[in-house]
């Protein structure tokens, strides 16, 4: 058993950003449990050790791969009225206006999970998490972090103070986190089934704290969420085919972003030719997401076109315009590839860091924000309508190469998302780099980021002098981060080569870890 960020087996392999819920992913496979199964139980335990990121009252998105590429949408939508202030906030109880797809995509999952054969039921995969849940944990330093970022905030939002402080004080390095509540949901659920969150004695719970919290949301709107078994979309990129997931998500601006750079010849990796063209290359993508994303099925909308348009010319010499609003978010990504070579990638998300900062009566669920992601501009085709699911920051990314190699990778972090996946995708692709190195390479953030408004391209100081003067000669705004800062994404790999020997890798920036079965 390895637990270092990077793990390399023929058997299984996982990578998750916590020691605890790889461990308790990788016990699933070592029960014969499939990966499914391994994330199942890994994001069960996340709930309980990395709650300011990730839990049961988010959405979530699948993609899985066995003899094919599948995925699976589990977003929550608007409920048939707005709050009772009259908009969506950014937080507090007025951004509680969306429903949580996470149980449904987790009981889609289960249903290809049991296809393939798995015997696990739902005690098997969520018990060893209301154990932790109850008996604590040491709070994460990535929920440290965060917190120490937010105070601020979290003092506004009493029902985040169990999860952040202890007598009155802020939770420390080495205090124990104890969610007593949520342990009793996750032992509801392990009884009942995910079904228990949309019809049974969990959802009267959350429905009544709908009503004290005068969000909008009710028992009907809980009763009517869905997780979709949706075609993946894809590019030719290279050698081989780049998927990812179709909107709401940002997964085809992402694939737009690599489409142009498929055009192009990006030089030698680390160079300001190379991180100008990506940076350019999502310019592109992002302008476009935040004119065009929106819910399919709520207003007819041909993204398959769409995404067969060509890219516009990228100028290689100098930076274009930027002016966009940025998307700060925060989210989990983890994977396993089982013994049979099966694989399944699970990207789940509070939106933003803390989510809506409520916690539903004595349930224990944070939920999410995900409200704040439709556009305040009644006229605009992301606006807020019921039934209607936000456009979604979340989007995984697979690549199949044309000689048997297969990576799947993916990271945390909003608009930081299809940037940080561009950098991984050249990294291992066009310089065929090892995930634990892919990962390690500088950074770039462009726009907003979480904590201020500087509309610039933020850069890792481990990319170089030469880098930052040759973008700052192109006219980009240059702004200087800290080396491995995890503002950059907090992402993970797993590589597969034509042999079948696994490879999985977490984020440096990160105290994730990866695990691989004894060969």
């Amino acid at each position: 058993m390895n637990h270092s960020l990077t793990a390399q087996a023929r058997g299984g392999v996982l990578c998750t950003p916590h020691p605890l819920a790889s461990a308790a992913g990788l016990e699933v496979l070592d029960g014969g449990g499939t990966a499914i199964d391994a994330m199942l139980a890994a994001s069960a335990v996340l709930a309980a050790v990395y709650p300011h990121m990730t839990g049961l009252g988010g959405d979530a998105l699948w993609l899985v791969h066995d003899e094919q590429i599948r995925t699976i949408i589990g977003i929550g939508q608007a409920g048939t009225r707005l709050p009772e202030q009259g908009a969506i906030s950014l937080r507090g109880p007025a951004s509680v206006a969306t429903t949580a797809g996470a149980m449904a995509s987790w009981a889609q999952a289960k249903a290809l999970s049991e296809r393939w054969g798995s015997r696990m039921g739902w005690a098997d995969l969520l018990t060893g998490a209301a154990e932790l849940a109850r008996a604590g944990v040491e709070v994460s330093a990535s929920q440290l972090f965060w917190q120490a970022q937010r105070s601020s905030l979290i003092e506004t939002l009493p029902s985040l103070h169990p999860l952040c402080k202890s007598n009155g004080h802020w939770l420390q390095a080495g205090d124990r986190l104890r969610q007593p509540a949520l342990a009793n949901s996750l032992e509801q659920l392990a009884r009942r089934g995910p079904e228990d969150f949309y019809h049974g004695e969990l959802a009267q719970a959350l429905v009544a704290a709908f009503a004290d919290l005068g969000c909008g949301l009710t028992a009907s709107d809980l009763a009517a969420t869905r997780a979709y078994a949706q075609a993946p979309i894809s590019i030719r990129y290279r050698n081989g085919r780049l998927y990812n997931v179709a909107p709401p998500t940002q997964g085809l601006y992402t694939l737009r972003a690599m489409a142009a750079l498929d055009a192009l010849d990006l030089g030698e990796s680390g160079t300001p030719r190379y991180y100008h063209l990506l940076v350019e290359a999502i310019k592109q993508g992002l302008l476009l997401r935040n004119q065009q994303l929106h819910d399919p099925l709520v207003s007819a909308w041909d993204f398959q076109q769409s995404l067969a348009e060509p890219a516009a010319m990228l100028d290689e010499q100098r930076a274009s315009p930027w002016g966009e609003p940025g998307q700060p978010a925060d989210t989990v990504w983890m994977a396993t590839s089982d013994s049979a070579g099966r694989s399944a990638c699970l990207i789940q998300s509070l939106f933003h860091d803390f989510g809506s900062g409520c916690i539903l009566g004595d349930t224990g669920i944070l939920w999410h924000n995900r409200a704040a992601g439709f556009n305040p501009d009644p006229a605009h085709a992301n606006a807020w309508a019921p039934g209607k699911r936000p456009a979604h920051t979340l989007n995984p990314s697979a690549y199949l190469a044309d000689d048997g190699r297969r990576w799947f990778f993916g990271t945390q972090g909003g608009d930081g998302q299809p940037q940080t996946q561009m950098v991984l995708a050249t990294q291992l692709i066009d310089f065929q780099q090892p995930p634990h190195a892919a990962l390690r390479t500088p950074r770039f953030l462009l726009g907003r980021s979480f904590f201020d408004s500087a509309d610039n391209l933020k850069l890792e100081a481990d990319i170089g002098e030469a880098v930052h003067h040759g973008l700052a000669a192109k006219g980009h705004a240059i702004e200087t981060t800290p080396a491995l800062s995890p503002l950059m994404g907090l992402a993970g790999v797993i590589a597969i080569d034509s042999d079948g020997v696994k490879c999985a890798a977490y984020d440096p920036r990160s105290q994730g870890s990866a695990l691989g079965q004894a060969d």
